[in-house]
């Protein structure tokens, strides 16, 4: 058995699929640092089981899935599978190949597939157990696993040897059968209390089954008597019962000669609502006509003063003097000297902002001095301070400022080579920027005048379409005009439909004359409103020819623009290109600035702390009046060009106000003119309806007067009519009344037939309810319960003997008094037994039998604990077995490995609690050549990391595994050690399969394979491999 093959994709750096051929012997993975060998280990231990992140070398569990880079985007799972050869039969599975796979997924998801098929982490432990791949994977050697055995503690180091003698499943077994035995204590002491508890019961549930069985007794007497009483009540209410039905026939014959009147009554009824059917249609249309009349007459009344009023109205606002508006020259003067006022401003503006950039860059000039200054102050303080801190600080001062200098010198010229790099590329890019505004140029000139042709094409169109809008608003007018006139026309047609009847010749002239002349201006309306339809088709049609030239003028605008846009796209690239190149040009050259600067401020501390070292004199303090000076000036500066840029503001501020009201003058002017247009057209319009309303009042006044005769004789013609409906009213009152009194007679007698129709159903109901109860509460029906238990028959006793027991008497004639004595002290005594549970002999036979299972039960569990504590015993002896034969082996082993790795030195393991080797621990003593400690603390790094290999190689020939892994293990160790660990390192490739990552040469020397991780450019892991055995045989 050994590790054949690992195939990663996803897991940590490597992001594509890769996979790792393995063979038995020896196979190193090599690579530089940060390359992905770890990685190998990582993926090993995760797909057998890993769940600890930490130990992954990861702070969560997704960190495991390809996180992505700069050049490549994160994956959503990791993958890791590896095959084992199982030609041996190691694994306890019928399979020559097993191919354990693990994937995870970025929501926290995971699987496990064992040969493809879907399985659980517990299995994948249980197959590998008895191969000597235990759970904690003692043959991954990472590079925390020999910290670990360093620090454990004595039962830490048990917990290895352990593992590798396979002693894991045996403890797991004892857990089970301790958790198995916890978990029958438990019910062994349930099912003891629930013993306790039953036998507690048993004896007060026989006293209930006694006194269970005295009461059906009695429960049997009180029965028959309830029903010999319930037989003769039913007796007696079937008696009632016929008695009562014979109290009916006398009210159903007065109830039906009252019916017939009733009928005779409502047949007169009937013959006095067919003439008011006849009569009421006449009178509605009587009083139909007499409102539409009057309706009419209110009508014209409305009509008439409607008129007059709108007459009046008419004439006032003919003779209302113009509306005094505001002139709209004054408007436009006005709006003129803002204009005036808004130029000075502006050029008070330009004033202004050439002030701002003047007090700017004053400010920025005084404010470079003061940082040189500055600079000059802060340069003495610090050599005044070097100097105090004596010679040798000043000495490692001067020669950190020389080192500084080099550097800066050294980056000077780096920056100057990447800035004449810049330049080569900025004088490139410039060149394609100007040759791509040479074909614009050449572009714009194809094009002459185009831009004039669309702004006159424009023009025009704007002002067909202000025609066209003028034209609409005329129509609307002329539209309301139209309308207005026919109204009048339709008001003096109606007028004239009323008085058509009239004999008035001079009033029908008057009505004529006025319809003439509203048709008249009706017509000249509609043809006021044809005109202007007809001149807004014709300026529709020229705004059509106007907006056809402007769509074909501004197509080719279009297709110039999209050439140009073409230019512009690679004119913006370009000017990118170019404001990059400048951009970068520019940092460069302040990189550079700032370099020189530096360095000439480091020159002059290497100057001044050079004198000051040489002299070993005390420094004089800087002169800082030169410093306040300028730091005045810098004040004063600052305050200008805030005062400069609040000024621009205002002006700014006002300008905006200027422009505002100058538009809002200029919209009033234009406003003002179209009102005082409208308001003489307006003025006689008003004039001529005046005239037409008048007119109209004085018709309406000559139809009323006509209507009132017709009024009158509408009004006697409704008064007959009404009379005859109030004869009629009153016989049908009378009528009413009579029929009223037999109904109510009617109900009475209807209500008593009711009544002793419920009282019977009630009556036959309680019939029905006892015969019910005797069949539902004492299972007899009726013929049996009148036939057995009437009155009729006689009645048999129980009496109770002096042993306690119920006894049949003597038969008694039926008493209805004695039987509801009998009744009452069958009540009495068994009110006297108490509270009797009717269940209790089937309780009592059930506590009985439950009691019996019980025990049988608990003597089950009290053998069954015998066998799970021989089982603990069995697996602890197993145990103790196992590790004294493991540890023995591994002492001894430990002992040649150490004489081995350190000649001349001695170590060995000891137990910690020799006498339980079940609990004891495991401690290492350690006493390398030349030295007397045996402390591990005492030793150094190598010396530790030597004994901790030791122990791991004394493990590992002591209990061999099919394969070991072991992750940079040689790392600390010389060349001599080195060479003594790589001799183990062959003994153990006999019995078992190594993978070990290396840097060392000498290790890789005695690899049969050699695999190589490197990481590309794009942050991902490749693997390239060789057998070095073929390399020998070609060689």
């Amino acid at each position: 058995m050994f590790l054949k093959s690992i195939n990663l994709k996803g897991f940590k750096s490597f992001a594509s699929s890769t996979s790792l051929n393995f063979e038995p012997g020896i196979t190193c993975v090599v690579g530089p640092n940060g390359s992905g060998k770890s990685n190998v280990v990582d993926a090993i231990s995760w797909v057998m089981g890993e769940q600890g992140a930490k130990s992954l070398r990861g702070g969560k569990m997704e960190d495991v899935i390809f996180a992505g880079t700069t050049g490549r985007a994160p994956l959503g799972r990791a993958e890791v599978s590896v095959t084992i050869d199982n030609t041996d039969g190691a694994l306890p599975i019928d399979f020559t190949e097993v191919t354990i796979t693990r994937v995870l997924f970025r929501n926290g998801t995971s699987e496990y597939l064992l040969n493809g098929e879907n399985t659980r982490l517990l299995d994948i432990q249980e197959l590998l157990s008895d191969s000597g791949i235990g759970r904690e994977m003692h043959v991954i050697v990472g590079q925390g696993r020999l910290d670990a055995i360093l620090l454990a503690n004595p039962e830490e180091r048990r917990a290895f040897i352990e593992e590798a003698a396979g002693i894991l499943k045996h403890r797991k077994r004892k857990e089970k059968a301790i958790r198995k035995l916890d978990s029958m204590q438990t019910n062994l002491a349930r099912i003891q209390d629930l013993t306790v508890e039953l036998r507690r019961q048993l004896r007060p549930l026989g006293k209930q089954a006694e006194v269970a069985r005295k009461a059906s007794f009695i429960q049997s007497d009180l029965r028959d008597a309830k029903l010999r009483l319930l037989a003769d009540d039913l007796t007696n209410m079937k008696r009632n019962f016929s008695a009562e039905e014979a109290d009916e026939t006398a009210l159903r014959s007065r109830k039906q000669s009252v019916e017939s009147e009733i009928e005779t009554l409502r047949n007169r009824e009937i013959e006095l609502d067919q003439l008011a059917t006849i009569e009421n249609p006449l009178l509605s249309s009587a009083q139909e006509n007499y409102y539409r009349l009057t309706a009419l007459r209110e009508q014209l009344k409305g009509i008439q003063n409607l008129a007059s009023e709108r007459a009046r109205l008419l004439t006032e606002e003919a003779d209302e003097s113009r509306i005094s508006t505001r002139d709209p020259e004054s408007l436009e003067a006005e709006a003129a000297s803002l204009k005036q006022e808004q130029d000075s401003l502006s050029s008070a503006k330009q004033v202004a902002l050439e002030q701002l950039n003047i007090s700017t860059s004053a400010l920025n000039a005084i404010e470079d001095q003061l940082a040189m200054e500055e600079n000059l102050v802060s340069a003495a303080l610090r050599a005044i301070a070097d100097q105090r801190e004596g010679t040798a600080r000043q000495e490692g001062h001067i020669n950190g400022l020389k080192a500084r200098i080099d550097a800066t010198n050294g980056e000077i010229s780096r920056l100057n080579a990447a800035k004449d790099e810049v330049s080569i590329r900025l004088r490139k890019f410039q060149t394609e920027f100007s040759l791509i505004e040479t074909k614009i140029a050449g572009a714009t000139a194809a094009e002459p005048g185009l831009d004039a042709a669309f702004e006159n094409a424009k023009a025009k169109l704007n002002s067909a379409e202000n025609d066209l809008r003028e034209l609409q608003n005329k129509l609307q007018a002329a539209e309301k005009l139209r309308a207005g006139s026919l109204g009048r026309l339709a008001a003096i047609q109606e007028i004239q439909e009323l008085v058509r009847s009239v004999l008035n010749d001079d009033l029908r002239q008057q009505i004529s004359k006025l319809y003439q002349v509203a048709q008249t201006e009706a017509t000249t309306c509609a043809a006021e409103c044809d005109r202007i339809k007809f001149e807004i088709n014709t300026a529709t049609d020229v705004r059509n020819n106007l907006e056809q030239s402007y769509q074909e003028v501004l197509a080719r605008i279009n297709e110039s623009d999209a050439a140009m846009s073409g230019f512009a796209e690679q004119i913006a690239i370009s000017g990118q290109n170019v404001k990059s190149a400048q951009g970068e040009l520019d940092r460069l050259a302040n990189a550079i600035e700032q370099a020189t600067s530096q360095r000439t401020i480091d020159d002059r501390d290497l100057a001044a702390a050079i004198a000051q070292f040489q002299s070993h004199q005390v420094p004089t303090n800087p002169d800082l009046t030169k410093l306040e000076d300028l730091r005045l000036q810098v004040s004063s500066a600052r305050s200008k060009e805030v005062d400069a840029r609040l000024n621009l503001r205002t002006i700014e501020e006002r300008i905006t106000a200027l422009n505002t009201r100058i538009n809002g003058l200029l919209e009033a002017a234009k406003t003002e003119r179209a009102a005082m247009s409208n308001s003489v057209t307006r003025r006689q319009q008003r004039a001529v309806a005046a005239q037409i309303a008048q007119a109209a009042a004085d018709t309406a006044y000559e139809a009323l007067i006509q209507i009132e005769a017709s009024i009158a004789k509408a009004a006697n013609e409704r008064e007959r009519l009404e009379k005859n409906r109030s004869d009629r009213d009153s016989e049908t009152l009378s009528i009413r009344v009579t029929s009223r009194d037999l109904s109510a007679e009617l109900e009475k007698l209807t209500s008593s037939v009711h009544k002793d129709e419920l009282a019977r159903a009630e009556h036959r109901m309680r019939i029905e309810q006892l015969e019910q109860k005797a069949m539902e509460e004492l299972g007899v029906d009726v013929t049996t319960l009148l036939n057995e238990y009437g009155p009729q028959n006689d009645v048999p006793t129980i009496y109770e003997n002096e042993q306690g027991e119920f006894v049949p008497g003597d038969l008694v004639p039926y008493r209805r008094d004695l039987q509801e004595k009998r009744l009452a002290q069958a009540e009495k005594s068994l009110v006297m037994l108490g509270k009797i549970n009717p269940l209790a002999l089937e309780e009592y036979s059930a506590l009985e039998e439950r009691l019996r299972y019980l025990a049988e039960q608990l003597e089950d569990l009290k053998k069954t604990k015998k066998d799970l504590l021989e089982i603990i015993k069995e697996v602890d002896e197993k145990v103790e077995q196992i590790f004294k034969e493991a540890y023995e082996d591994t002492a001894r082993e430990f002992e040649q490995i150490f004489a081995r790795l350190f000649p001349g030195g001695d170590g060995r393991l000891i137990l910690t609690n020799p006498g339980d080797l079940l609990t004891s621990g495991v401690d290492v003593e350690a006493r390398p050549p030349g030295k007397r400690i045996k402390r591990l603390s005492l030793l150094s790094g190598g010396e530790r990391s030597l004994v901790a290999v030791a122990m791991l190689i004394a493990i590992f020939k002591a209990r061999p595994s099919p394969f070991y892994i072991m992750d940079e293990v040689e790392a600390a160790l010389d060349d001599a050690n080195l060479g003594r660990l790589l001799g183990v390192f062959e003994e153990l490739r006999e019995k078992s399969q190594l993978i070990i990552i290396t840097h060392q040469k000498r290790t890789m020397e005695i690899a049969d394979a050699l695999y190589g991780v490197t990481m590309r450019g794009d942050g991902v892991s490749e693997v390239i491999s060789q057998r070095l055995k073929e390399v020998d045989a070609l060689a």
